[in-house]
């Protein structure tokens, strides 16, 4: 079984927490030793030191991270157990035995380690994230979610809870829609639609040519229709969907259709940037009928004031003269031109791309765009103050 990605305590991080305790000499030594990286040398240091004071949490939380960066998880479990016999419930002694528990694959004990570590102490913020992160390796991902937002309450202001609590929101899943259109996560019953699209040769290679080089092989082409949901957003940093159109057949019923495919790939948490993909297979018959601009106008709405991204970025092939004039009228600039930037192997030719990005203040202070979302989206288009974002106080 998969081992989750463990934090572990942060040295610096403890002795800035330590409440006015007073930390011996040699265990702080041995702290930036293992701080810098050096888990051998602090282990070493420690035990050579002349006298030792076990009453002291910190020697032991260092011996036990120290083991666990080393991957001596047997050991660093015994100096755990045997420090919270001096320490009593100490929570960064319980988080040191789940990331070693964890190192073993024991996830189940890990878990009730974590659990216990965040009891003890609510503010610490790793045994949040490493709790959540074992929720993730076992797809729980609402528990996973519930985990993060109770810990966000006694840490507010927690950057590493904060990223993965907008990964794993479910505003990531809950279509975009309106009384003409639906965007909806794409789902294994997607297969059929979704198979032509990539079959398609022409659509394919002014919406994306590699995906669909990629799709033809059998493993990928399985990984494609799974995956898709908020754990897809946290995997591969991406969100895939599909463009339906909506028909009212009575007061209560409705026909959806698939139409197209869009989605915010290359997602950076950090840099709140991602890029939009957007495209019809059979565009020429959605001519005059605003279906693609509102598609494009949901996306951004969606992106810039649900998400509160800061960038959107556009990759046109240069070929596709048309699609780079709609890009350039829709309010994107341009950013540079890459010459022979791609190779194509199956045409055997180079591909000059065109890129493009639009910012948010850019998306809030366009005037055209402001009348186009009044007119088909029913909203203003400036950036919104109850965005993901904003809400986590970014």
């Amino acid at each position: 079984m998969k081992t989750p990605t463990c934090k572990l305590p942060d040295p610096i991080t403890l002795y800035q927490n330590n409440a006015g305790e007073r930390i011996p000499r040699y265990i702080q030594e041995a702290g930036s030793l293992l701080t810098v990286g050096e888990a051998k040398s602090c282990i070493d240091h420690l035990n050579k030191a002349d006298t030792k004071n076990t009453e002291s949490s910190w020697g032991w939380i260092i011996a036990s991270t120290a083991h666990c960066q080393l991957g001596n998880f047997k050991t660093a479990i015994g100096v755990a157990l045997r420090g919270l016999q001096y320490t009593g419930e100490n929570s960064y002694l319980l988080d040191c035995l789940g990331v070693a528990h964890a190192g073993l694959g024991d996830l189940s004990t890990a878990r009730v380690f974590f659990q216990k570590a965040g009891e003890a102490n609510p503010k610490n913020t790793n045994c949040i994230i490493n709790l959540a992160n074992v929720h993730l390796l076992h797809n729980e991902i609402d528990l996973a979610f519930t985990v993060l937002d109770q810990g966000l309450k006694a840490n507010p202001q927690d950057s590493g809870i904060k990223y993965l609590y907008i990964q794993l929101h479910p505003v990531w899943v809950r279509p975009i829609e309106n009384d003409r259109l639906r965007i909806r996560v794409r789902t294994p019953q997607d297969y059929l639609f979704v198979t032509d699209c990539y079959a398609n040769e022409s659509f394919m290679n002014n919406y994306n040519r590699y995906a669909a080089s990629a799709f033809r092989q059998p493993k990928l082409q399985h990984q494609a229709h799974h995956n898709l949901d908020r754990l897809g957003v946290y995997n591969n940093k991406c969100i895939q969907w599909i463009i339906e159109k909506v028909e009212r057949l009575n007061q209560e019923e409705f026909r959806y259709t698939p139409i197209g495919l869009a989605s915010l790939a290359e997602i950076h948490w950090v840099h709140r940037r991602a890029e939009i993909l957007i495209g019809f297979p059979n565009a020429t018959k959605f001519n005059g009928t605003r279906i693609p601009l509102t598609a494009m106008l949901m996306i951004l709405d969606f992106a810039f004031n649900k998400i509160g991204l800061n960038k959107l970025t556009s990759v046109v092939y240069a070929e596709n003269s048309y699609a780079q004039r709609s890009t350039l009228a829709l309010g994107f600039k341009q950013e540079g031109f890459l010459k022979n930037h791609l190779f194509d192997q199956k045409q055997n030719r180079w591909i000059s791309i065109y890129q493009n990005s639009m910012l948010a203040e850019e998306f809030g202070e366009n005037a055209q765009l402001a009348n186009f979302s009044k007119r088909l989206l029913r909203c203003e288009s400036h950036r919104s103050q109850s965005s993901l974002f904003r809400k986590l106080n970014f």
